[in-house]
């Protein structure tokens, strides 16, 4: 079995990319806030936000340990720290819902919100990289 070498534009880490990480969030989370705050449900906007920026936080952290990887760093380092980044992201979710109640579950739709915009950001790489080859 062969593995995909750990490069290219899809893993390069940068200001650019780190922008990137950040700016679709933050444009999404103002608006969510401005939408909701006009209905009159401001703190759904709050929360969904929350849950943006807790994505936001996992990207960043990610683009971190992707950062350090050496080629020889054995496959379960690499899944313990994913599994606690994971893990802490998920407690910080699960007791803002729980503050939060009744409408705290909303921080879990920003997070899938965020991984949805994360898997369409990555699936265009991909895609533009098989075009060029």
């Amino acid at each position: 079995m062969t593995t995909a070498p750990m490069s290219g534009p899809a893993l390069t880490s940068g200001p650019g990319r780190v922008a990137r990480t950040l700016v679709l969030p933050v444009v999404l989370g103002a608006g969510a806030i401005a939408v909701a705050a006009v209905v009159g449900h401001a703190l759904v906007g709050v929360l969904l936000t929350v849950g943006l920026a807790l994505g936001a936080v996992n990207g960043l952290l990610q683009e971190r340990a992707a950062a350090r990887l050496q080629p020889t760093d054995d496959r379960s380092v690499i899944i313990g720290g994913s599994m606690r980044r994971l893990g802490l992201i998920t407690v910080v979710a699960l007791v803002i819902a729980v503050l939060a109640r009744p409408l705290g579950w909303i921080v879990f739709i920003g997070l899938a919100i965020y991984q949805l915009l994360t898997l369409a950001a990555a699936l265009g790489v991909a895609a533009k990289e098989a075009r060029t080859g």
